[in-house]
């Protein structure tokens, strides 16, 4: 069965819904639902915003994401090998499989039962979006495919062993900076949107301050402390990350100069780029492209 968004339901009449979409819920834009989703990027890829955070991604990706945590995709369609001048566009098919589950539907008190103390701690610390790697990936995108084609009596039993692998995993972080930002209303989401979407689309340009707040008919000082309070983080440091993580994109992909790129991503001055992919990445240009074709 399809919906309106061309999304095919694979598991209905249990307490969770599995689907594959060509879609993200039909939007580019943030919002949040009281649902746990679980969503493997099958092909294609974009950037993943939430918090205080945002990262590229790409096919065979796979992110846990907390109930009630705003959070947004924006997924490409297309990729020019010639950034500057849009040339060799290609398709970038995009192809999702979301799990979503409400586990208020167990009743309150489940969560509380000492059996379910991972279960618990996993649930936390997804409010920070967790993405899988390596064994526990496989696990879960196989145990996925397991429930879409078991019984309906095996769901829960799954779903509850799905979830508590992913908590056993190393991909958990002991210790995570929750978000300190408040909780998002609908004007939030509406705003964030235009902001982030605005961004990702000109961040290669030298965007002033005045005009990105007038993006949500702000003054600058105004600007400034609603994003912060909203996100946790200030608006500049939001845009030399969405830079920084092009430029990784351009390294892994493209074989132009690191000036080249630097230019390309939005940086004015080469000693800033390095200065600021150093302290997001931990390397150097040089060497984070080296070590990604090694």
């Amino acid at each position: 069965m399809k919906d309106y968004f061309g999304q095919t339901i694979l598991v209905k009449n249990s307490i969770f819904t599995l689907a594959t979409s060509e879609v993200y819920h039909a939007l580019n834009n943030f919002h949040n639902h009281q649902e746990l989703e679980l969503i493997y990027i099958c092909s294609g890829q974009g950037i993943f915003s939430v918090g205080q955070s945002s990262k590229r991604i790409s096919s065979d990706s796979i992110l846990l994401i907390g109930p009630n945590t705003p959070h947004m995709f924006k997924f490409e369609t297309n990729r020019y090998y010639d950034y500057t001048m849009k040339h060799g566009r290609t398709p970038l098919p995009l192809k999702l499989l979301t799990l979503h589950i409400d586990l208020n539907i167990l009743g309150k008190d489940f969560l509380n039962l000492p059996e379910n103390n991972m279960l618990k701690t996993l649930i936390s610390a997804s409010k920070i979006g967790l993405q899988l790697q390596g064994n526990t990936k496989k696990r879960a995108i196989g145990m996925l495919q397991r429930l879409e084609n078991s019984a309906n009596y095996e769901h829960l039993p799954f779903l509850l062993l799905l979830l508590n692998e992913i908590a056993a995993s190393e991909d958990i972080p002991e210790h995570y900076e929750r978000n300190a930002s408040r909780p998002f209303k609908n004007i939030d989401e509406t705003r964030l949107s235009r902001i982030y979407l605005y961004t990702m689309d000109n961040f290669y340009k030298d965007i002033k301050l005045s005009e990105i707040a007038s993006i949500v008919y702000m003054v600058p000082n105004a600007f400034c402390h609603y994003f912060k309070s909203r996100t946790g983080r200030s608006y500049f440091d939001f845009l030399i990350e969405v830079r920084i993580e092009h430029a990784c994109k351009l390294l892994r992909e493209e074989n132009e100069s690191v000036s080249t790129i630097s230019a390309n991503s939005g940086f004015n001055n080469l000693s800033n780029f390095n200065r600021y992919f150093k302290q997001q990445t931990g390397k150097s240009p040089t060497a984070y492209r080296q070590q990604y074709r090694s």
